[in-house]
């Protein structure tokens, strides 16, 4: 495979050694686990190194969670985002389709009403997020939200190659959050995507062991060892095998 692509640092300790060095600009990887597996920090970290470490600004959807208590959980890693967002680094975008209010939980018609082609919305608030700040970098957590809303697979499988065609062609590169629960189950985001990172957990003894395996990378030499994982006060840290007792 060719190592002379242009590569991205994804800001996450020991993960671009295993990958040659980065990933490759302006292409979508999905990052899949069940859930506490760390994902939304693996996009979080992408994002934070890439606005304060290489001068990418990147843009954050969020399709799960409220973007304060986002921002606030970053800070037990140190990330703060509301400076990054000041200086137009990140865009943080609150996508949900359900929205909050006192007396009760809606649904946010703004985004999905009258929609007849999944994901067009989305797609069109993604790629004016990006021109807005020049973003280089993007992460949508998760796109499983999305994907539930549509019963037809078909139209589903249109729609998410429709975002990440798009995506592509605006050469800014995307991490696509997956919710998955076991292997058996493919997701229809592997598929489409040039890439898939898997994140594990499991309990063993009174510790939870968790790990790292890079499933597919188009055009890029990666390691396909399943590597332990740090999650600590600075982010994921992704060890090697042999440094494990």
């Amino acid at each position: 495979m060719s190592t002379t692509y242009t590569k991205v640092k994804t800001g996450i300790s020991g993960l671009d050694s295993i990958m040659s060095g980065g990933l490759k600009q302006g292409r979508s990887v999905v990052v899949s686990g069940p859930p506490g597996s760390g994902k939304t920090t693996f996009g979080l970290q992408f994002l934070h190194g890439g606005a304060k470490d290489f001068d990418e600004p990147g843009v954050y959807i969020s399709l799960a969670q409220n973007i304060e208590e986002i921002k606030n959980d970053s800070k037990a890693h140190g990330w703060d985002f509301d400076d990054l967002i000041s200086k137009d680094k990140i865009l943080m975008i609150d996508a949900r389709p359900f929205q909050l209010t006192e007396q009760s939980i809606g649904k946010d018609d703004s985004l999905y009403r009258g929609e007849q082609i999944p994901f067009e919305h989305l797609t069109k608030l993604i790629l004016s997020s990006i021109k807005r700040i020049e973003a280089k970098r993007v992460v949508i957590d998760s796109i499983t939200i999305l994907e539930m809303q549509y019963s037809d697979e078909f139209n589903k499988r249109q729609g998410l190659q429709g975002l990440v065609q798009a995506l592509e062609n605006y050469g800014v590169t995307s991490i696509l959050l997956s919710e998955s629960i076991n292997d058996d189950n493919i997701p229809p985001e592997w598929f489409v995507s040039s890439g898939v990172i898997q994140l594990r957990h499991s309990r063993h003894h009174d510790t939870m062991e968790r790990s790292i395996q890079v499933t597919k990378l188009r055009g890029v030499a990666h390691s396909e060892q399943i590597h332990p994982i740090e999650l600590g006060d600075d982010g994921i840290k992704v060890m090697h095998p042999r440094l494990m007792p």
